[in-house]
């Protein structure tokens, strides 16, 4: 009975010791906050001094996520240096909705000038068409995806696609989504004959009977 009550008093002990070591002592501190995956200038309010069993993983990364454009925050605690690592997943912009960056998910977040530069911009009446769009945009070959400035839904998903070729802006009425091989080939012939240096639009939902303007 004795050895039972001394096994009970020794683990009280052990546990209000840790409990005091983690919680309150000077040992188990913040030695460092390393912020990882931006180059966009961040602060926490974690700071150096601050009890380790304090900082709650999930609080803090919620607190990042409260930022549109970061998509995952994955917070660690290294127990033996004290360092806390916080490490950023960004959501990666496709196209230029609204005045704001969307991706793949459809989210809509403010995005720095420089990693929304060449992406189009989609007029749409929903953002899920608008994601649709960015999809039909990336799926373009490069040497045309490359001048496209602009890229609007119409009812039943069909796009009008606006380039910038060299100086001068042509429409291309593309319709709904496929051929997508063959209204390229048919739109670089058309451009390529020497009649048609004035034409401002190509009707391609018919590609075996193009309409230029």
């Amino acid at each position: 009975m004795k050895k039972q009550r001394l096994f009970i008093a020794l683990g009280i002990l052990i546990f209000a010791t840790a409990a005091y070591i983690l919680g309150w002592s000077t040992f188990f501190t913040v030695s460092s906050v390393e912020i990882k995956g931006s180059t966009t200038l961040m602060s926490s309010t974690i700071v150096p001094g601050e009890k380790l069993a304090r900082v709650e993983p999930r609080s803090v990364a919620a607190e990042f996520e409260k930022n549109l454009w970061i998509k995952k925050a994955d917070v660690s605690r290294n127990w033996v240096s004290g360092k806390v690592t916080i490490t950023l997943t960004k959501r990666s912009p496709i196209a230029i909705y609204n005045d704001q960056a969307i991706d793949a998910d459809g989210v809509s977040f403010p995005a720095p000038t420089d990693s929304v530069t060449g992406l189009p911009r989609i007029a749409a009446a929903t953002t899920e068409s608008a994601v649709e769009a960015a999809a039909f945009f990336m799926g373009l070959p490069a040497e045309v995806a490359e001048k496209v400035v602009l890229v609007k839904v119409r009812s039943g998903q069909a796009y009008v696609v606006q380039i910038l070729d060299g100086k001068k802006s042509i429409e291309l009425l593309w319709g709904q989504e496929g051929e997508t091989a063959l209204k390229v080939k048919v739109y670089k012939a058309l451009i390529a004959q020497p009649e048609n240096s004035k034409i401002f639009r190509i009707d391609l939902t018919a590609p075996h009977a193009p309409i230029v303007k």
